[in-house]
């Protein structure tokens, strides 16, 4: 539920919004003078944490007695359709969850609450990296902070030793940089290409794999115009043609729909994967014996800073009938101690200021490979960043930047034209 591929556009948000109804969805609460406000979270009501979010509203409630939360989950699937479905009907909860690309459409189309007009002390409650990441500009969008940080997560990589003695590559020396990325995945060809055994599904389509690469900027600073295709771009992309071709991409990768990553990982045909830090307790459970012979290595990355942290977000609805209430509970939600009460349930990090210093990150246990994926993680977070536009959504640019790499690895066309190409499309959808 916490992958950093959980942020997704909202399908036709600009044009499903312009007809938001002004009457909200909260509860007027007249008779009893109760102040209702809804809370929809996604895919998090469920055993390991609907104790977490009962308590949490139950103790906001002591507190705040004129105040009655109702607790909204949905199911991930659809869930960004079904967000601008109830903003298009004017029932858009008081607070929502999201990724910063799901809110995106929401906030473009007017829907959501700008926290810096609304509680412009907000501001100082977060981490400087968290409150960019919530603050959204150009394109239509007035700059603004629209919803409060959340938790924070990013993730390792994990190598399975046993493959890599077996393809000729050393488990004491795990890759970090793009060049002993592209040097595993030759020496893998090499030695165990007729097994079925490929580096990994990585090939180059994310923006986190062209910025650690030296692309100067995915976008310009006034996000006017995306950047990526430079040199350094085609240069990166041309190498993982390269390692396709050579046979250490799998086929199944070109499919931008394929999720299957990590059953290839866990039946042995993939060396490395990208994962989260919670990725090694599922490994545990689901697949014992490849557990034992894992180890745990960074992100790949030729500046030592990863550039796939992900922030998840809670947007205030602009229809909110009670938005100082929305806004004073999002912030319970997400202040040092609750955020961290949840981030240790969910193997995620902290957004508040000050949360990252917690007893709980400074004794981490790594001894175990969960201490030391949730350790390499924590490092990232500290220092890292999200490449990803919040705008570069899969209908105005992601999936066709996905589509055109495909083509590329098949030899339909060149590295610079494939990463031309996006721009172009990409750029096009900006304007409109």
């Amino acid at each position: 539920m916490f992958s950093v591929k959980k942020a997704v556009a909202i399908v036709g948000a600009g044009a499903m919004l312009v007809s938001v109804a002004a009457c909200g969805n909260s509860s007027t609460g007249k008779d009893s003078g109760t102040k209702e406000i809804s809370f929809q979270t996604w895919n998090l009501k469920n055993d390991k944490y609907t104790p977490y979010f009962t308590d949490l509203i139950a103790a906001y409630e002591k507190d705040h007695p004129d105040v009655k939360i109702k607790w909204l989950d949905a199911p991930s699937d659809g869930y960004e359709d079904k967000l601008s479905s109830q903003a298009a009907g004017g029932e858009l909860p008081d607070i929502v969850d999201g990724g910063n690309s799901i809110l995106y459409g929401l906030a473009k189309a007017g829907a959501l609450l700008d926290i810096n007009k609304q509680a412009p002390d907000a501001k100082d409650d977060y981490y400087e990296g968290a409150w960019e990441a919530v603050t959204m500009k150009g394109n239509g969008i007035e700059e603004g902070a629209y919803g409060l940080p959340w938790y924070v997560n990013d993730g390792p990589t994990y190598w399975n030793t046993s493959l890599m003695s077996e393809c000729g590559l050393d488990p004491n020396k795990i890759p970090t940089t793009w060049d002993e990325w592209f040097a595993a995945g030759d020496t893998i060809v090499k030695n165990c290409k007729d097994k079925g055994i490929y580096l990994g599904t990585t090939m180059g389509y994310n923006a986190e794999d062209l910025m650690t690469a030296g692309v100067k900027s995915f976008m310009n600073d006034d996000h006017s115009k995306y950047t990526f295709n430079d040199e350094a771009g085609v240069k990166q992309i041309s190498r993982f043609v390269n390692l396709y071709k050579e046979g250490g991409i799998p086929p199944e990768a070109l499919d931008s729909s394929w999720s299957q990553a990590a059953d290839l990982f866990q039946r042995g045909n993939l060396v490395a994967m990208a994962g989260s830090a919670y990725s090694a307790d599922g490994f545990k459970q689901n697949a014992p014996d490849l557990y034992k012979n894992l180890a745990v290595g960074p992100r790949i990355t030729n500046d030592g800073r990863s550039a796939s942290v992900a922030y998840e977000m809670l947007g205030i609805s602009a229809q909110s009938k009670y938005p100082d209430v929305a806004i004073d509970f999002a912030r319970y939600v997400t202040n040092e101690k609750n955020q961290i009460e949840f981030d240790k349930k969910a193997s995620v990090f902290p957004s508040a200021k000050g949360g990252l210093d917690d007893e709980y990150y400074k004794n981490i246990d790594e001894s175990t490979l969960e201490g030391k994926a949730l350790k390499i993680t924590l490092d990232q977070v500290k220092d890292g960043y999200g490449s990803r536009p919040a705008e570069f959504t899969d209908n105005n640019g992601y999936k066709n930047f996905q589509q055109q790499i495909a083509l590329a690895m098949q030899g339909k066309q060149t590295a610079k034209e494939a990463l031309d190409k996006s721009v172009e499309f990409a750029n096009e959808k900006l304007a409109q």
